[in-house]
């Protein structure tokens, strides 16, 4: 499961891989993203390739598929026909959590990558609401698909990862036919994953440390 995720890449890595044409807002790369927090997707509009802020989670926030939805399921599900036809995005990562609850203010944190510890792609869809007062509120949800642990055997969900090429066919604008995009994405195989050694969370809290000291340098 994707409870969580980072994305590390600046915004010239991001333009050089997914080819931008705008940005949106003011990116500045984050870890530990959480649902319900703004986060930063790209989409298509013609032949222009848009960064924005996006809040992670569909209205209403509260639905079963409002943060994860299952790219097999989604077809299924009338209230998403439109998003996929004409409205989907992907969101850069570098690495996915899965957290579990081990009790009281205690949590495991497993970290996920590829196995070539790039840059990926997330496939998404979104939406846009409009506040009484004409103001946007952009939302989007993240693709999730069962695979097989080699090592285990097991089944696991993982976020639904693609390559730049892939990120391209997700993210036409002349592909409008639902089942076409369908058994295009039953051919996508997604990237080997590696789980990070424990020692991540050591190297994480460093990080954030250092990122603290450096905000208290600058202020006065």
């Amino acid at each position: 499961m994707c409870d969580r995720f980072n994305l590390t890449a600046d915004l010239t890595e991001l333009n050089d891989r997914y080819r931008l044409s705008k940005t949106m807002f003011y990116y500045a790369n984050d870890r530990s993203l959480r649902p319900q927090q703004p986060i930063t997707a790209i989409t298509a509009k013609g032949n222009e390739r848009i960064l924005d802020e996006f809040r992670w989670g569909l209205m209403p926030f509260w639905a079963q598929d409002s943060v994860l939805v299952d790219s097999e399921a989604i077809y299924d599900k009338r209230a998403f026909d439109h998003l996929l036809k004409r409205q989907r995005c992907i969101i850069p990562a570098s690495s996915f959590d899965r957290v579990t609850s081990l009790g009281r203010k205690k949590e495991q944190v497993q970290r996920y990558m590829t196995n070539d510890g790039q840059t990926f792609a997330m496939a998404g869809v979104y939406d846009v609401w409009s506040g009484s007062f004409g103001e946007e509120l952009r939302t989007c949800s993240i693709l999730i698909k069962r695979i097989q642990n080699n090592e285990t055997g097991s089944m696991e969900t993982v976020p639904f990862i693609m390559n730049e090429e892939q990120a391209d066919t997700w993210l036409d604008t002349e592909l409008f036919d639902k089942s076409a995009l369908y058994r295009w994405m039953r051919t996508v195989e997604l990237p080997p994953l590696r789980l990070l050694p424990d020692s991540w969370q050591d190297m994480a809290d460093s990080q954030d440390q250092e990122d603290g000291a450096a905000a208290a340098h600058g202020i006065g």
